[in-house]
């Protein structure tokens, strides 16, 4: 990375941390997603050369004492530069958080009938070997609408078990630019493809396209939206292609976001299975993995990613049916202007 001042990091890091605050929940969740946030600005701050004094400051002065599983990678990488200061949150429980709503396990069940009505054609190749973060992202632009090479791509194995989010927009001297921290994951190739070449993708696609907050707050409501209505096209176009292996690791992560809404209790059978322990104290963000893509696929739209949800679902005339039941009743899409950089 760029070596900047001290200062300069010193500024970036107070000013990221604020905007981590801003989030649209309160109490014990709003805690909890600070935190979470929080712990992404200690990433950037573990890759400008470890200098976490400005993020201390803005902690210190918020005084969140419990911030759920999150805190554990936060205290982790803030330990990379030394002792964690007694401010820092623990990974206590924040406090009780409000329940996910009826609308939102409707529209899970939804998923799981969008998935099983995706038709599924004659194979057509097989998976081949393990391949680098770059050349994961390259190949998924065939399944990215607006897909973008502004980015520079950076090791990131000494944050192993650190990491949620691995896309970054950091300062340089003249700016700033887009990061992906390539974190290696013990997964099968198929589905570091669809993390790593398609949602991951789509996440620097937009942050080469947009100006304004997206990794913070209502804007990472937008931004997990747009990622995952990717998915949610690349899954049909998959399908239609022979890609048979790839659609299933496509259905399956969809299933997944769906298995790990708080509270699931199994009443989606092909949802059961998974957990995310940093969702729990986190219902609105967990929720927006499921809701966002849909309020965005289903609202009017003359973009790349609308003209091809379109085409696809040509194709798929049962998955078809299904979305024409969430429109319905799809809840509003996220805004398409995400608010503007906290300074």
């Amino acid at each position: 990375m760029e070596k900047l001042s001290r200062d300069a990091v010193h500024a970036w890091a107070a000013a990221r941390a604020g905007a981590a605050m801003a989030v649209p929940a309160a109490g014990a969740e709003a805690a909890a997603w600070t935190v979470r946030g929080w712990a992404e600005v200690a990433l950037g701050c573990a890759l400008l050369g470890r200098a976490f004094d400005g993020l201390d400051q803005v902690i210190r002065t918020a005084g969140i004492r419990h911030g759920g599983p999150a805190a554990t990678r936060l205290r982790a990488l803030r330990a990379l530069g030394g002792r964690v200061p007694p401010s820092y949150p623990d990974a206590g429980d924040p406090g009780p958080v409000a329940p996910i709503g009826p609308e939102v396990w409707r529209l899970g069940q939804l998923v799981a009938e969008f998935c099983a009505a995706v038709p599924m054609g004659p194979p057509a190749g097989l998976s081949r070997g393990r391949d680098s973060a770059k050349g994961q992202l390259r190949w998924g632009e065939r399944y990215r609408p607006e897909p973008a090479r502004g980015y520079r791509i950076v090791r990131g194995d000494a944050y192993a078990g650190m990491v949620w989010r691995t896309w970054l927009r950091l300062p340089t001297r003249k700016g700033s630019e887009n990061v992906l921290v390539a974190v290696g994951r013990p997964e099968p190739e198929p589905r570091r493809r669809v993390w790593l070449g398609i949602h991951e993708g789509a996440h620097l696609d937009r942050l080469a396209a947009v100006d304004g907050e997206l990794e913070f707050g209502a804007g990472l409501l937008a931004a997990e939206s747009y990622a995952m209505a990717v998915e949610f096209v690349a899954l049909l176009e998959a399908a239609a292609d022979g890609q048979v292996e790839l659609a299933r690791w496509l259905r399956l992560g969809l299933l997944e976001r769906v298995g790990r809404l708080p509270g699931f209790d199994g009443r989606i059978p092909q949802a059961r299975g998974f957990h995310a322990p940093e969702l729990v104290p986190l219902p609105t963000l967990a929720a927006n993995y499921v809701t966002g893509p849909l309020s965005l696929l289903c609202a009017p739209g003359d973009t790349p990613l609308h003209a091809r949800w379109r085409a696809a679902l040509q194709e798929a005339p049962r998955a078809a049916e299904v979305v024409a039941r969430i429109s319905a009743t799809a809840p509003a899409p996220p805004s398409p202007r995400p608010p503007a950089l906290a300074r």
